[in-house]
C-alpha cells in the first residue's frame, strides 16, 4: 500500500468525488486522473500494453511486455476475459456500494498516488492499477507505478 501517504478522498463507483467541497485545483486534479485512468484501461482493454507510455510522463516499470504477461495469466487463471474500460457497469455481488478510485496525497505535498480497482467482465479482479501524480513548474507529472496485485 501506499506508505507516508494520508488518503484525501475517494470517488464512488459512478466517478464522482464524495466531498461536496472542493477547491477549483481538486476538480482539475480529479478531472486529469480520471482522463489517465481512461486512456490506460482503453490501452489495457485493447491490449495495446505499449500505448501507456502515451498517457504517461514516465513509467517505473522497466518492462511493460513481462507485467502485462503476468496481468493476462492472471486473468486467464480466474476466467476471466479482458481489464473492463473505464466506467463500466460493476456487478458487485451481494451489491453494495464500492469505490474503486483511491486517492493518497503525499505527506509532504509533493503530489497523490492514486489506486484504482480493476474490473473485468463487471466483476472486480485482484488487480489495482498504480499511479503516482506529482506537482512540478510545468503542471502534473504523471507517473505509470505499476498493476498490483491485491
Amino acid at each position: 500500500m501506499w506508505e507516508g501517504r494520508n488518503k484525501v478522498y475517494m470517488s464512488d463507483s459512478k466517478g464522482l468525488l464524495l466531498n461536496n467541497f472542493k477547491k477549483k485545483d481538486e476538480i482539475n486534479e480529479e478531472e486529469k486522473i480520471i482522463e489517465v485512468i481512461t486512456k490506460i484501461l482503453k490501452a489495457i482493454h485493447l491490449k495495446k500494453y505499449e500505448e501507456i507510455m502515451d498517457c504517461v510522463d514516465k513509467s517505473e516499470v522497466d518492462d511493460l511486455s513481462d507485467l502485462f504477461e503476468c496481468v493476462e495469466k492472471s486473468l486467464e487463471y480466474n476466467g476471466f476475459g479482458s481489464i473492463d474500460e473505464y466506467g463500466a457497469a460493476c456487478n458487485f455481488r451481494p451489491q453494495y456500494e464500492y469505490s474503486q478510485l483511491s486517492i493518497y496525497e503525499y505527506d509532504n505535498h509533493s503530489g497523490f498516488a492514486v489506486d484504482y480497482q480493476m474490473t473485468s467482465d463487471s466483476e472486480l479482479v485482484d488487480l489495482t492499477l498504480q499511479l503516482e501524480f506529482l506537482y512540478t513548474k510545468s503542471g502534473l507529472k504523471t507517473v505509470f507505478v505499476g498493476i498490483d496485485p491485491a
